[in-house]
């Protein structure tokens, strides 16, 4: 497990559309590993940028959970990080 440099499991993004929830990303889980190369591949609107986003600490998940580099990244923080 020390080779993992991202772990992400069951991440979902939704957002509010008037009363409507709409998924962005629905359950996602993957895991990339130091010297491994990836590809992020699917139909427009299957939560590709999404993803990207959330790994790039660009977007908070609405819930699920996500280890960088062995350390666990909380949303609460990066919410903050965003607010300086």
């Amino acid at each position: 497990m020390a080779d993992l440099v991202i772990s992400v499991r069951n991440l979902t993004s939704e957002y509010l559309i008037g009363t409507e929830v709409v998924y962005a990303l629905r359950g996602a889980s993957l895991d990339i590993r130091r010297n491994e190369y990836l590809a992020v591949m699917g139909p427009s609107g299957s939560g590709k940028s999404t993803l990207m986003n959330l790994i790039g600490c660009l977007d908070t998940p609405t819930s699920g959970e996500y280890w960088l580099s062995g350390q666990r990244v909380e949303s609460d923080r990066l919410s903050q990080g965003k607010a300086a």
